[in-house]
């Protein structure tokens, strides 16, 4: 007899509920990550909602969670989007990216890139307000990221 494996859908958010309470994404938070949710396997709704409010929260952050918070939320979006009208899909990104005037983290900038690069008709919203965000990412303000950092 051979025992089935089932993902379970509650710990993605589980895992992302903890890593926001210490504040801090490590290393390990990210492999465990990438064990719920391997490559290959499409994440739920809930899931993505769970992985784009822990990137909003801006905590500071390993390497590899800019790569794993690209890739994954990329290619769920890109899955996810497919299934919407193009200008609703643009709307729900820019929203769970932090609305029009966010100043996106490197690990939202990169998923944000990712999903343009791999969109096949990306919507006119989508690409103004990627433009935005890099013209607020490069302002002398002060506020803007360093230019290292993504």
């Amino acid at each position: 007899m051979s025992l089935k494996s089932v993902r379970d859908l509650d710990t993605i958010p589980r895992l992302c509920a903890a890593i926001a309470r210490r504040g801090r994404i490590g290393a390990d938070d990210v492999a465990s990550l990438s064990r719920n949710a391997p490559r290959g396997l499409r994440l739920t709704h809930g899931e993505a909602a769970a992985l784009f409010a822990l990137a909003r929260q801006n905590h500071p952050a390993c390497a590899e969670w800019g790569d794993y918070c690209a890739d994954a939320l990329g290619v769920w979006f890109v899955d996810f989007a497919g299934e919407m009208a193009p200008a609703e899909a643009a709307s729900l990104l820019i929203d769970w990216l932090g609305g029009e005037e966010a100043r996106l983290d490197p690990a939202r900038f990169r998923m944000l890139a990712r999903v343009l690069e791999r969109l096949p008709d990306c919507p006119e919203d989508l690409l103004a307000f990627a433009r935005a965000c890099l013209v607020r990412a490069m302002a002398p303000d002060g506020r803007a990221r360093a230019a290292g950092a993504a």
